[in-house]
């Protein structure tokens, strides 16, 4: 009878077994939803990217018709033939293609020392819009071209 009890004793069991695996499944399955909520990050970074680039591009195409700063206002402007100088329709066409959702708001204000918008000098409110994983997101850039 001894000898029964130490055999029943040793090995790994089926319930001690089924435990183990549904501990395990647990961990995975945490694993798992952590990874669906991080995977996206690289995703919305690469937009954030393109758009910041896009700025930059607006405003050098900005810079490129200096005599066309006071009319330089747009509004939620969705296609390039909303663009006011064939620089800003080229740097729209350009950075439309690889940002969805693509609109551009473009106001000119008085530069950095208050003067009112001129050929000469003039304060840039830029706003892109963009729809990123089926949500519409939107940055404000602020900037001056030329000098007074």
């Amino acid at each position: 009878m001894r000898r029964d009890s130490w055999y029943r004793e040793t090995g790994v069991g089926l319930i001690e077994v089924l435990i183990a695996m549904l501990i395990f499944s647990i961990g995975l399955l945490a694993l798992a939803a952590i990874y669906v909520r991080t995977a996206p990050a690289p995703l919305q970074d690469a937009d954030t990217v393109a758009v910041q680039t896009a700025a930059d591009g607006c405003m050098t195409a900005i810079a490129a018709d200096l005599p066309q700063l006071p009319n330089i206002n747009v509004s939620g402007a969705t296609s390039a033939s909303s663009m006011p100088t064939t620089a800003l329709a080229s740097w729209f066409s350009a950075a439309s293609l690889g940002i969805p959702g693509f609109t551009v708001s473009i106001t000119g204000t008085p530069d950095a020392s208050g003067q009112a918008c001129s050929p000469l000098s003039c304060g840039i409110t830029l706003a892109i819009g963009w729809t990123q994983m089926g949500d519409q997101r939107s940055q404000v850039f602020y900037g001056q071209v030329g000098i007074h």
